[in-house]
């Protein structure tokens, strides 16, 4: 598992993606009219991956999921939480679910 995170902090830095990994708990929000969810990312996310969109790679209560950080016509950045992991950690909206998140490589289609 070190072995892993130490590999995954070398190729972040090798491809110029933002270090940080951002960890934290969110209340998940219900999206209005649909079967979805998502939380809301707590920092500026221009600040801190210098692009208005982020590709990245997430944890909720240690499910894996890969999406990008989107303003969906909220006042900050979201992140949507699939139905399916949202059953896997037994939670809906206004639960509290704990995150961790960095940014990941995306394949450029040419």
């Amino acid at each position: 598992m070190i072995r892993e995170i130490e590999s995954q902090t070398k190729l972040r830095e090798v491809m110029k993606l933002n270090p940080k990994i951002y960890e934290f708990d969110a209340v998940i929000r219900k999206v209005e009219g649909l079967d979805g969810a998502y939380i809301e990312f707590p920092w500026d996310v221009r600040t801190e991956f210098g692009r208005g969109r982020a590709a990245v790679s997430a944890e909720f209560d240690g499910i894996p999921y890969q999406g990008s950080l989107v303003r969906m016509g909220t006042p900050g950045h979201i992140l949507g939480i699939r139905k399916d992991i949202r059953a896997q950690i037994g939670k809906q909206p206004g639960d509290q679910v704990h995150v961790r998140l960095w940014e990941r490589a995306i394949e450029k289609k040419r």
